[in-house]
């Protein structure tokens, strides 16, 4: 099944021009000194194949694993074997795991590309569908959302294309008709846990976005399919803070590795609730961006954006990130991370992309969205 995702997949390339401005490495002598606590099964997956083990499966827990924790150590590791996999061996399944794997370190237009050859090979491949609409809605196309929804509801799978007009409408603004037609999904579903458990995440942040009073039990609920993804963890915690419960939010994330779009929710927490570890996870974060500079590597702009303009309240900065942001990412946080940004530069000027981008793809106007119920 494939699934939605905001992970960063990091790709240390020793060929890199940045290469030469990396720290020296160090090689400890304590035999003692506990460098990394490993999330439990990772030894198992990322362990060398034997002979003859069949590479796929591997590939694809790996995937999955690295999806649920957070960890991009198994998502690094599934890339390299997926690009060692040889041309003709390259099925629809390999072609799936690539796809899956370029969203994450959101190559957005590779994906969109894979799961294309997929459907070349299979039009009625729901998964597939569902997947490119996600991407589509993403990168802000509508107009090719609009389209994958539709086939999937008038020719392929009604089931998942209730899902994809939930999640389109919700894109669009429209949260008493994304709301409904999710209703409807899990009213009737007797879907997998993993596809229970992003319904249920996307009908929280409907309800969250909305100020229904349910929006909560939504998140517990889809929590409870699986106490380990941290994609619905950090879902459940955005919502915390926006409702005014920081420390719940904090305490959601407690046992969450500490990547960097964890650790900036629990700075952002922390600092709404007056607590001192905001500043210790505010230097954590100075630290992970910094370091990924001076590698070469591809920080997640969405978090680096709202970093500087939150944390740093340096804004100028935060409105420099947020547009380069928006050129590849466009959803709903994209979007209003870009318009705090302007607005708190006096910038309106800086919303022109924004407005074009709107007209273009026939997008209601922002207000209709903030009057909703």
């Amino acid at each position: 099944m494939i699934k939605p995702s905001n992970l960063l997949l990091v790709l240390l390339l020793a060929s890199s021009p940045a290469a030469a401005q990396r720290p020296p490495l160090v090689v400890p002598d304590d035999p003692n000194l506990v460098l990394e606590v490993l999330p439990p099964g990772y030894t198992g997956l990322s362990a060398p194949a034997l002979p003859g083990d069949a590479q796929l499966p591997r590939i694809q827990q790996m995937l999955d694993a690295a999806a649920r924790t957070g960890d991009t150590r198994l998502s690094t590791r599934a890339q390299a074997l997926l690009e060692r996999i040889e041309p003709d061996k390259v099925d629809a399944d390999v072609l799936r795991a690539r796809a899956f794997s370029a969203q994450h370190r959101h190559d957005f237009d590779l994906s969109r590309e894979l799961l294309t050859q997929v459907l070349r090979r299979d039009p009625s491949d729901g998964g597939a569908l569902l997947s490119r609409a996600q991407v589509n809605i993403v990168q802000g196309d509508m107009t090719k959302a609009r389209s994958d929804c539709a086939t999937l509801v008038l020719r392929v799978d009604a089931g998942l294309g209730t899902i994809c007009t939930a999640a389109l409408q919700l894109r669009l603004g429209d949260y008493p008709s994304a709301a409904r037609l999710a209703d409807r999904w899990i009213a009737g579903s007797d879907a997998s846990a993993s596809m229970q458990r992003f319904v249920l995440m996307m009908r929280g942040d409907i309800a969250s976005r909305m100020g229904a009073t349910d929006a909560t039990r939504f998140y517990q609920r889809a929590l409870a399919l699986d106490q380990q993804d941290v994609r619905t963890r950090l879902a459940f915690a955005r919502h915390l803070r926006r409702i005014g419960q920081p420390r719940e939010a904090i305490a959601v994330l407690r046992s969450a590795a500490a990547s960097d779009t964890v650790l900036l929710q629990r700075t952002l927490a922390a600092r709404e609730a007056g607590l001192p570890d905001a500043k210790q996870w505010a230097d954590q974060l100075a630290k992970s961006f910094e370091l990924a500079r001076q590698t070469g590597t591809d920080t997640e702009l969405r978090d680096e954006a709202e970093y500087f303009l939150v944390v740093r309240q340096n804004p100028e900065r935060g409105l420099q990130l947020a547009l380069e942001n928006f050129r590849t990412q466009r959803d709903l946080e994209d979007e209003e991370l870009l318009e705090r940004a302007a607005k708190a530069m006096r910038r309106p000027e800086a919303l022109q992309t924004l407005r074009d981008w709107r007209k273009s793809q026939q997008m209601p106007a922002a207000h209709a969205r903030e009057n909703q119920p």
